[in-house]
């Protein structure tokens, strides 16, 4: 099943897309928040891919949207770098860079 949502943060709209258990019962869900500049994923998706198409991306441990705004940066590619998010920072500080 797939949820879509769109989350506000500090006032910007956040899209955020939820693909529930794509591999099954016992599987975690596929994450991802869409921002003006870029966007935030779990771990689940291909940080190599998106590299190589140059996306300004980072990496949220998560199961939820929620978790994924609260959660710290795991990764960071380096589109997303050189726009300031750092490892550490919360998903919701790297969606405001996004949205900036």
């Amino acid at each position: 099943m797939i949820k879509t949502d769109i989350l506000q943060v500090n006032g910007k709209p956040v899209q955020g897309v939820c693909i529930t258990a794509p591999g099954g019962e016992g599987h975690p869900n596929m994450l991802v928040l869409v921002a003006d500049k870029g966007y935030v994923m779990c771990g689940y998706l291909n940080q190599d891919a998106a590299a190589q198409f140059g996306d300004a991306a980072c990496v949220v441990g998560g199961s939820s949207f929620e978790e994924l705004l609260a959660n710290p940066v795991k990764a960071v590619l380096p589109e997303a770098e050189k726009l300031g998010i750092q490892v550490g920072m919360t998903g919701k500080q790297a969606c405001e860079i996004l949205n900036g």
